[in-house]
């Protein structure tokens, strides 16, 4: 699975739980496997990834672009997307 989040004036922690604001909104509503699994990833990553450590290596809101949050074993792999 691979999580895709736009960053745009704000760092990728604000983006994470903004997009775990948005899914959670959605489920209440809705019944959505795809998006439930999301939500677990999501809750996981926002749990253990060092947000410090990936502002510093630019993932601060500074510059505007899209990344992609996956999980390759026990570890998230975040890139830059495009």
């Amino acid at each position: 699975m691979m999580i895709v989040l736009h960053l745009a004036g704000h760092c990728i922690e604000t983006a994470a739980k903004r997009r775990y604001e948005e899914l959670v909104s959605y489920l209440l509503r809705h019944e959505d496997e795809e998006k439930e699994r999301e939500l677990e990833f999501l809750v996981e990553f926002l749990d253990k990834a060092d947000f410090s450590e990936l502002r510093r290596r630019g993932f601060d809101g500074r510059e505007e672009m899209l990344v992609g949050i996956k999980k390759e074993g026990e570890k998230f792999v975040v890139e830059k997307l495009g």
